[in-house]
Order: C-alpha cells, then structure tokens, then sequence
C-alpha cells in the first residue's frame, strides 16, 4: 500500500537540526520534507513551489531564532505568498519569550526541539490533517485502559480529581501531583462553570444539553487528562490571549481574580493541548510525564477547526 505523502518545507539554520528533522522525518514513509537555511531561502523556495501547476507543500515549519529573518517574519511573508498555508514554529529557546509575539503574529502552535521525535512527528501530523487531534488515543502508545467519567454535577467534579490522583500517585512526585491537581480544579472548572455560563462557586447541575467529560489513561513513559465540554465557547485567540496574559500580565492581569485558569495548568503541568470545534465541543489534554523533573520549557499547542 502506497501512502499519501505529506509535503513540508523546515527552516532551520542551524546544520546539525536540519540533519535531525532529515532523519526523523525520512523515517516515515508519508512523509516528504524540503529544507531551508534560511527564512530568505524558504521563501523563494516557497514562492517557486506556488507558481507550479502542482504546488506540493502542506505545511512550513520554522525555527524563530535565525539570522536575517526570523521565524515570525517567515511566517508572515509566506502566508503572503499563500495565506491558506498551514504553519507552525519550532525552537530550543523559552517558548513564553515568544508568548507576545505569538499573539501579535496569530501564532498558535510553538513546538520544543527537545520534545521526542515522536511526539514532534505527531503534532506536525496532527496540523497538517487535523484527523487525529481529538481523543485521547491519539496520544497515548500501545493500548492502554482508559477510564471515562461523565461529569453531572459540581460534586462529581471533586471525586473525579481525587480518582485521578490516586491513580497517578504511584508514577508522580508530590510537586507533580501538586501541579495535576491544580490544572484538574482549574481546567475542570472552566468547563463546567466558564463554558456554560454558570456562577463560579455555585451548586450546578448540568442540563440535559450540557455535557462535561473526564478521560485519563497512562501509558509506559506518561499521563494524560482530557477534559471535555460541548459548548466549543473558546476560541484558539482566547486562550492564547489568556496564556500571554500570564505570562506577559499587565498591573490590570496581577490584580484581577479571573481568567488565569488556562496559564496555571500550562504553567504547572508538562504539557497543555487544547483543541476546539468552535461551538461544538472543547477539549483540554493535560500531560504528566513519567521520570522526568518538572519541565520548564512549555510548547504552544492551540487547535481549532
């Protein structure tokens, strides 16, 4: 069975990481990858991909630190080209240094060098097709058991954490454990109180209509929490406009009580996926991994389709 190839140009300036993204992606046999030193190079290298009768590229990958322009500017000149481009960004620096940028630029998806190839594979995938970015499934290895539990009311939400703890006690740390716990209250709250337009703090039940959904499962090298709701009300700017304002907080952002919820779990947790069907249905991924110090350097993973 032949497989459809899928078409990347990678920009990078940096010899040794354009041999790593050669050899990871030369690996996998849908995969077809073009690679640029430069940003000025990837653009001409784009611009004469677009003038074929038969464009190939799906997707551009850059670095954002680069000499002459960077990955932003990159960015920018290639959605001129073709503003229908799916994109996205990759570094070895701290992701929040760019959170600013980020949000100026509309750039929602900011991936770690140092993540595995694997998981680097599966997200450039994931923003190519968006075939498999919900479910939980899809980033899991092997066949675990997951455990599903629909929330219906604020009560069940307190149970549920608890669950969820005890079953990652055994492979986590007290500071990561610290870190899950908060994420859970925080993303499960939103979802139960910020998607459906409840009183944080008060007694809900949950309408018929109104559905929240909490799945977890582990794998050898990893947990993963996924938080459901229905409403889809997030929107891929809101949260990034969330995070920065953690990240980069005005005197307004210290004081206000509110809207920090997204950044914490972020902050406090490995990883952080969101994804959204706009006015269908949101889905956060909460990743804990196994045998690991708490990771600092944080990708920027925001989906919407």
């Amino acid at each position: 069975m032949t497989l459809e190839k899928k078409h990347i140009l990678v920009v990078d300036d940096s010899r040794s990481v354009r041999a790593f993204f050669e050899d990871i992606f030369s690996k996998k046999e849908d995969f077809s990858a073009v690679f640029a030193a430069s940003g000025e190079e990837a653009v001409k290298i784009f611009e004469a991909d677009r003038e074929d009768p038969n464009p190939l590229f799906q997707f551009v990958l850059t670095d954002i630190n680069m000499p002459g322009m960077d990955g932003f500017e990159t960015i920018e000149a290639i959605k001129k080209i073709d503003p229908g481009i799916n994109t996205g960004m990759i570094t070895g620096f701290n992701i929040d240094d760019y959170m600013k940028m980020a949000l100026e630029k509309g750039v929602f998806n900011i991936i770690c060098k140092m993540d595995p190839p694997d998981e680097i594979i599966r997200t450039v995938d994931n923003l190519i097709t968006g075939n498999n970015i919900f479910g939980i499934d899809n980033y899991l290895e092997g066949s675990p058991s997951i455990i599903k539990v629909k929330i219906t009311e604020t009560s069940m939400l307190k149970t549920a954490v608890n669950d969820i703890i005890e079953f990652a006690r055994p492979n986590l740390d007290e500071e990561k454990l610290y870190g899950l716990k908060t994420g859970l209250i925080e993303m499960g709250t939103n979802a139960i109180y910020h998607a459906y337009g409840y009183e944080k703090g008060s007694v809900v039940a949950l309408k018929d209509t109104e559905e929240v959904v909490i799945q977890y499962g582990a794998d050898d090298k990893k947990l993963i929490v996924v938080i459901n709701d229905s409403s889809g009300s997030l929107s891929k700017e809101k949260v990034l406009s969330q995070i920065n304002k953690g990240v980069n907080p005005s005197p307004e952002d210290l004081i206000a009580s509110g809207g920090r919820g997204i950044y914490l779990t972020r902050y406090l947790c490995d990883k952080l996926i969101v994804n959204i069907e706009k006015d269908k249905r949101t889905e956060v991924l909460i990743f804990m991994y196994f045998n690991q110090e708490y990771i600092e350097n944080k990708p920027l993973l925001i989906n919407q389709i």
